[in-house]
């Protein structure tokens, strides 16, 4: 599956770019996606470094029909000109109990604030395939990356740095 391609499908403006918000789905509607994000400390000492665990939820509105989902994401900027490549965070099953696919990733720290999600569900009958996707801001800072180099260096500048001791005595006097 690749988000940019589908985005493209789906839009009814050519001009239209992903924005937070923007949410498009296959005429049938068979299926939706909802994404959900918590901000976790990395760290415990370091409160102000979290990282983002990021859930996507995939709704069948096709009760009962099986069919194998796919699900997708990338980065985007915030104009929409770019969107990054899509990477596979989950596959799953719709089976005759269960019309629910769900996956949890953590979101690494990009410098991109927009998250793109998006599913492909392939039905057991050959109906056509279904597809969804959506677009969120990034709810953690996506500018954390900074902090990690920036620590580093801290360190090794510290194993580095003159000790200061008192200075000895010019001698007898």
């Amino acid at each position: 599956m690749d988000i940019a391609s589908l985005w493209r499908r789906l839009r009814a403006d050519p001009a239209e770019m992903p924005v937070p918000g923007a949410r498009r789905a296959t005429a049938a509607g068979d299926i939706t996606i909802d994404v959900t994000q918590r901000c976790l400390a990395s760290l415990p000492r370091l409160p102000g470094l979290t990282h983002n665990v990021t859930t996507v939820t995939v709704t069948s509105h096709r009760p009962g029909v099986p069919g194998h989902v796919t699900i997708g994401a990338n980065f985007n900027s915030p104009d929409g000109n770019y969107q990054g490549p899509t990477t596979t965070v989950g596959q799953g099953q719709f089976t005759a109990t269960s019309s629910r696919v769900e996956t949890s990733f953590v979101l690494l720290p990009s410098g991109w604030p927009i998250l793109g999600a998006g599913a492909e569900a392939t039905w057991a009958d050959n109906a056509p395939q279904s597809g969804t996707l959506s677009y969120w801001q990034i709810a953690c800072d996506p500018l954390v990356w900074w902090y990690w180099p920036i620590r580093g260096i801290a360190t090794v500048a510290q194993w580095f740095s003159p000790r200061s001791s008192p200075a000895p005595p010019d001698g007898p006097s």
